[in-house]
């Protein structure tokens, strides 16, 4: 019976080293499945941002002008916004209900021309609330290169490029590289007015009642029946929608939705590398 004691002493003791030291490490595991399991969230957080906002607000967050804030932003992080907008709970709230509920109206002292649109199953958007949290994720891991204080607001700004101006025929316009142009119709936001959704005419021949694409249609509605614009043939019809887009106005949209800055903001290489992309589009 002795050894049987011994045994059972043992294993007793080797249970509660065992548990001791489990116990022990615990926090740390915890720690590293926590970390783990955030990592995964920005990752998902990070495609869904690709397929649903970056049209609007920036490949890297750093927003469009007259199209969206920017996300990756120091005064988004350091409180500046959240005091412009009257916000007082917490930053991580406040991404949350404006990734779920979406902004019917601009924030005071903005001038977006579009709302942005509930994300959030719970009010009638595409997402599940755990994809509203990846975002959420994602959004919030932009602070931290602000609380390291190597964010862009540390970098020097570069010098401002001069616009090309609303006149269609001055300057001229340099030889167009048709792939810059599609890139940059993607950086500034193009594609999510005019190709995955129908804020603005459609672009692509598919999504047209016409069946033609933008370069197709660009030449005929110079000489449609109701054009008010001052374009005589296809790249000036194409330049003036970009630089003023009010001017004409194809039927069923209205004035005021696509931003009026880039006159002022594009070089006249930009606008020759769009309405090239533009015209592949037939």
């Amino acid at each position: 019976m002795t050894w049987r004691v011994v045994v059972g002493t043992l294993l007793v003791v080797a249970t509660m080293i065992i548990v001791a030291f489990t116990a022990i490490n615990e926090p740390a595991r915890m720690a590293d499945f926590d970390a783990g399991f955030e990592a995964r969230s920005i990752e998902v957080g990070a495609a869904l941002f690709e397929s649903n906002c970056m049209s609007c607000h920036g490949i890297t967050g750093q927003g469009i002008p007259g199209v969206a804030p920017a996300l990756n932003s120091a005064d988004l992080f350091n409180g500046t916004r959240l005091t412009e907008v009257g916000w007082t709970g917490a930053l991580e709230d406040y991404v949350r209900l404006t990734v779920a509920g979406g902004r019917p109206l601009a924030s005071t002292g903005t001038s977006y021309p579009q709302r942005m649109p509930t994300w959030s199953q719970e009010y009638g958007g595409p997402l599940r609330i755990d994809q509203v949290e990846n975002l959420v994720d994602f959004v919030m891991n932009y602070g931290l290169t602000y609380a390291a204080g190597t964010g862009a607001e540390t970098a020097a700004a570069a010098p401002a490029a001069e616009g090309i101006g609303a006149n269609l025929t001055d300057p001229a316009l340099p030889a167009g590289d048709a792939a810059r142009g599609e890139q940059l119709t993607m950086d500034l936001g193009c594609v999510g007015c005019h190709v995955t959704a129908t804020v603005g005419p459609a672009w692509l021949a598919d999504s047209h009642p016409s069946g033609t694409g933008i370069g197709t249609r660009a030449g005929e509605s110079v000489t449609a029946s109701d054009y008010a614009g001052e374009a005589t043939n296809a790249v000036e019809y194409l330049r003036e929608s970009i630089v003023n887009p009010n001017v004409y106005l194809s039927t069923g949209f209205t004035a005021g939705v696509m931003p009026a800055i880039y006159a002022d903001s594009l070089t006249a290489q930009d606008v020759a590398d769009i309405i090239a992309y533009l015209e592949t589009l037939k």
